[in-house]
């Protein structure tokens, strides 16, 4: 009997043994499948972050790069704009009285063809008068030009720019022709002639 007891006990033993051995190597494939999930976590983890921070570099990159050209484009405007008001400084420096004076004539005509009026009276700096024959020659210039007649009237009211300013008899419309606004309606071609220079 103490051998069937032996034996029994080895067969329990021997049983319970593999069940142990079982469940370690089930304990260890658990472990090491976790192991392998925590590592794989980590890595996607990571790679996330890796990513992140590319993407965020480039997006400073980006920035960086975008703020250096709005810095250029603000320098070349600045540098356009100072070479412009010094264009715009040189061209009226040499506008004197005695040069807008040859030019009169065709700018009252000019202007009067702009606000296409039967009759209108001129305004002009005390420095640079406008006279009869201006008026004359201006009235001559715009029938050849439209066919039209005009009737001009010298304004008592004078303007403090050098050139002209053509308004109707009741000052509804007028058509400014002083050389600071003739100037201006330049400004678009002055600046880009000084831009394709720059």
């Amino acid at each position: 009997m103490e051998t069937t007891d032996n034996r029994l006990l080895s067969g329990i033993l021997e049983q319970a043994e593999q069940n142990a051995r079982k469940k370690l190597e089930d304990a260890q494939r658990q472990a090491a499948r976790i192991a392998e999930e925590a590592h794989l976590k980590i890595e996607r983890e990571l790679a996330s972050l890796r990513k992140d921070h590319e993407q965020k570099l480039r997006n400073i990159e980006l920035k960086k790069q975008a703020n250096l050209a709005s810095a250029k484009r603000k320098a070349n405007l600045r540098q356009i704009d100072e070479s412009y008001q010094q264009v715009l400084r040189r061209v009226a420096s040499l506008l004197d009285a005695k040069k807008v004076a040859q030019h009169l004539s065709t700018w009252i005509a000019e202007a009067a063809i702009g606000l296409d009026l039967k009759e209108a009276k001129v305004a002009f700096s005390r420095q640079c008068p406008v006279t009869e024959e201006h008026l004359k020659e201006a009235a001559s210039l715009v029938q050849k030009a439209t066919g039209a007649k005009i009737t001009l009237h010298i304004d008592p009211k004078p303007v403090q720019g050098l050139g002209v300013i053509v308004s109707s008899m009741d000052d509804t419309i007028s058509f400014n022709n002083q050389v600071e606004i003739r100037l201006r309606r330049f400004d678009r071609v002055v600046r880009s002639m000084i831009q394709e220079h720059t």
